[in-house]
């Protein structure tokens, strides 16, 4: 499980300016996402593909409080499912889907040996997860919603700057923050809207 770090409190902050009706939190963590979204969403998804994830969030969270109709303690409706990505979700449901997912470069240590760490590392250049993420979460987005990511320069943007455009997406620099060896930031991913005429 990844714990909250740099990444994950800077994704918090800048979803608190975002409500709706519903919102998916793609890779759970530790929840501090889902956490956030639970105050400003009639309805959140915390989704994870590792299930030990799920069980441990659950068994743990103070604010995991299901009853019968999936309200939580706090008066919104919250779920738990296991699914890779967008995968398990209909088309058109959500206004938010947000993602802090693994965005390092893959590493190598002693003699060439690749260091396997699922929780930081997003594929050889660190963006691959990110644009699979992507690509199945379009779907499951109202016309009107967003996607928010969190992406490092560490990884090639420009892959995801080349996905968006082929897809005919906007995408836009919420905030960043500078760390001593990289920058993190968070980035909007939204449907090209035409005018009509």
């Amino acid at each position: 499980m990844y714990l909250p770090s740099d990444d994950s409190i800077l994704l918090a902050d800048c979803l608190r300016r975002y409500h709706g009706n519903s919102a998916l939190d793609i890779g759970l963590g530790s929840g501090i996402i889902a956490e956030t979204l639970c105050r400003n969403f009639e309805y959140v998804v915390g989704s994870d593909i590792v299930i030990d994830t799920l069980e441990s969030y659950k068994e743990n969270s103070v604010r995991y409080q299901k009853t019968d109709n999936k309200r939580s303690k706090y008066g919104n409706g919250f779920e738990l499912v296991c699914s890779d990505a967008a995968a398990a979700f209909r088309a058109n449901i959500f206004d938010l889907i947000v993602s802090n997912p693994p965005y390092l470069p893959d590493d190598y240590g002693y003699k060439g040996k690749r260091i396997y760490d699922k929780t930081i590392y997003g594929g050889a250049t660190g963006i691959e997860l990110t644009l699979c993420i992507v690509r199945s979460s379009i779907p499951s987005l109202v016309r009107e919603g967003s996607i928010i990511l969190i992406v490092s320069s560490l990884s090639d943007l420009s892959r995801l700057h080349q996905l968006t455009h082929q897809l005919d997406l906007n995408m836009r620099k919420i905030t960043e923050k500078k760390l001593f060896f990289e920058t993190i930031s968070a980035m909007e991913i939204r449907f090209t809207f035409t005018k009509k005429r």
